[in-house]
């Protein structure tokens, strides 16, 4: 398997780097999730998305957190 290779975000189509052979050098690790989070955007993409979408997705998790309380 490759150490890592272009892809396209599912979210925004951007095209990134993604590292899977070596994890803790992937743009991913720029973005902290809790398990919640990393939940709610299994959800809605399949694949990895670049740290941009998932900031964002992130942030529109903690927003409809608050709208149910």
């Amino acid at each position: 398997m490759a150490e890592h290779e272009t892809v396209s975000c599912p979210r925004c189509n951007k095209a990134f780097e993604c590292r899977v052979g070596s994890i803790l050098r992937c743009q991913c690790q720029e973005v902290t999730l809790n398990e919640e989070e990393r939940i709610y955007i299994a959800e809605h993409y399949a694949g990895c998305l670049c740290a941009s979408c998932m900031q964002v997705m992130k942030e529109q998790y903690r927003l409809e957190q608050l709208q149910k309380r």
